[in-house]
């Protein structure tokens, strides 16, 4: 019978592999948001380029071309969305008035994700899809799958917040807003709100 250390790295391979699969240079719809009144042309620009600066070569993050991504734009002062495991939230530096690096960033980010993924109790790494299973047959199992959920995503901004924080930026969860600037995985799609 496997252990419970066992179980936990298989459930940690099995994910890392299937969220890093193919992944390293996908970009999936990214909400941003220009703190230091960017001008529309300069917001364009700076969207083009951090797609350009995507490696593809990074390691170690669930969402690599995201991260790469997402550092490259907090370091021209943006606010962007973080998939950080299944919560999602909002980056940005403390201060517009600090510079980091996008090495910096990237650096931050891939510790705190790591520290946010060891905070995970083996407890849920087992029980989450044994209960999200269970609920394909069972109605019940399927809702007290989703209220858990909701209540360990808040679990997970706690964490990433904790670890980040003392780094320098600000993490809060993510909330669309209206008129957002949003990246698309080609520049050339990308539409502006009014």
């Amino acid at each position: 019978m496997p252990t419970a250390l066992s179980l936990r790295v298989i459930a940690v391979v099995l994910a890392t592999a299937i969220a890093t699969s193919g992944c390293a240079t996908k970009l999936r719809t990214v909400p941003t948001q220009p703190l230091a009144r960017q001008s529309d042309i300069i917001v364009e620009r700076d969207h083009y380029e951090c797609e350009a600066a995507i490696t593809g070569t990074l390691k170690g993050a669930w969402f690599p071309a995201e991260v790469e991504y997402a550092s490259c734009l907090i370091s021209r002062n943006y606010q962007v969305w973080v998939q950080v495991l299944d919560a999602s939230v909002e980056l940005r530096k403390a201060s517009v008035r600090t510079r980091l690096t996008p090495a910096r960033i990237t650096s931050d980010m891939l510790e705190c994700e790591k520290y946010t993924q060891d905070q995970v109790t083996t407890a849920e790494l087992v029980g989450r899809p044994a209960v999200m299973m269970a609920g394909i047959f069972f109605f019940p199992a399927m809702l007290a799958s989703l209220a858990a959920s909701s209540t360990l995503l808040v679990f997970r901004e706690r964490d990433y917040t904790a670890c980040m924080e003392p780094r320098g930026y600000l993490v809060t969860p993510w909330r669309a807003p209206i008129g957002e600037q949003v990246t698309r995985v080609h520049p050339d799609s990308r539409t502006s709100s009014p």
